[in-house]
């Protein structure tokens, strides 16, 4: 019993740390598609939170049953080989731009907290991405085990001090419903949101089902992971609400909404930040490894390190640049295969085993 809910819980932070990087842990993303939208950002932040749990309890099942263990195994049997074949190549690029990005997000932590240049913040992220990806999926759940705690205890205490110090009217007054807004349009960021971090995740997510068995774990673990990134984004979208509009335009909000607080805090949410960009990079090389190493043809461990090598040139591009563009076109090529995840899931659950 004990044992099956650690696996649990790790499986369930290897998905909230393949969701949460660079822009989740800062607090970009959330603004993007939540906090803009007010009181109706409020409900689909919570939606989100079942969409990722029914949708990785689908993968789960289908990953297992149909024996993709591996995205493009994955996607090619869930939608035939044409449109299989293009959802691989999309989940490739995507993952490849992802790795980029969150290495671009360490350079932001590291030029703005340590005022180091960005070959810094590069070239210790590069060194401990390969230093994880290496030990293969243990890696990947180790790592995520011990950095999803921590930033997950770093924005409740900032949540409690926040709103210690400040009066909950000043929440209040920002949950309305902002001009040039509607709940067709923040429910369709939502679905955006959540497509293109469950596409990004699929790497992960059916990897999981060659080496764990028990289906009570993995249901129990997207569970903990779907509450988990539901929880840790209603916190931080109530955090970004108190500070708008002025946040509205800086690259890292959570280092602007904290500026008050002791600086030691300050370093450790920024540590928590950079620790959660450490592992989203970790669990996008680790997807992009596995998938391209698959049939045997090249080794694991020099694929792993082709592909950070690779990913260096565009994460000298900004941070902020980069998640306003790529993660709004990831959601909307990401919904088609998502609603057939949700959809094949619940068929294959009615047919005998």
């Amino acid at each position: 019993m004990k044992k099956g809910l650690v696996l649990s819980f790790r499986i369930g932070a290897a998905f909230i740390g393949t969701v949460i990087g660079a822009g989740y842990a800062s607090g970009q993303e959330i603004m993007q598609f939540f906090s803009v939208f007010g009181a109706y950002g409020m409900i689909t932040l919570l939606l989100s939170g079942f969409l990722f749990i029914i949708t990785a309890v689908s993968v789960f099942n289908i990953s297992a049953r149909l024996k993709a263990f591996n995205y493009r195994d994955f996607v090619c049997k869930l939608c035939g080989g044409k449109i299989g074949g293009f959802y691989d190549a999309i989940i490739t690029l995507f993952l490849f731009l992802g790795t980029s990005i969150m290495f671009s997000g360490s350079c932001e932590i590291f030029k703005a907290y340590f005022h180091l240049p960005k070959i810094y913040g590069i070239a210790i992220i590069c060194f401990l991405t390969l230093l994880a990806v290496f030990k293969s999926i243990e890696g990947l759940l180790s790592v995520n085990s011990i950095i999803v705690p921590a930033i997950s205890a770093v924005v409740i205490l900032a949540s409690i001090a926040l709103f210690k110090d400040k009066n909950m009217l000043t929440l209040w007054s920002h949950i309305d419903i902002p001009k040039n807004s509607s709940a067709f349009k923040a429910f369709f960021f939502m679905f955006f949101y959540c497509s293109y971090n469950l596409m990004l995740s699929l790497g992960v997510l059916t990897a999981f089902p060659q080496d764990i068995k028990s289906k009570k774990a993995l249901s129990m673990g997207a569970f903990i992971g779907g509450f988990g990134l539901m929880v840790l984004a209603f916190l931080l979208n109530a955090l970004i609400l108190t500070d708008m509009p002025e946040v509205l335009d800086k690259s890292l909000p959570m280092i602007y909404i904290t500026r008050g607080f002791h600086p030691y805090f300050r370093y450790a949410l920024a540590l928590c930040i950079w620790g959660e960009i450490y592992s989203t990079a970790v669990s996008d090389v680790f997807s992009l490894a596995n998938r391209l190493s698959s049939k045997k043809r090249y080794s694991y461990k020099a694929v792993c390190t082709a592909i950070v090598l690779c990913s260096i040139p565009l994460s000298l591009f900004d941070f902020k640049s980069l998640v306003a563009f790529f993660y709004p076109l990831f959601g909307a090529l990401s919904i088609f295969l998502i609603v057939c995840i949700i959809y094949y899931g619940k068929a294959e659950k009615l047919k005998p085993q």
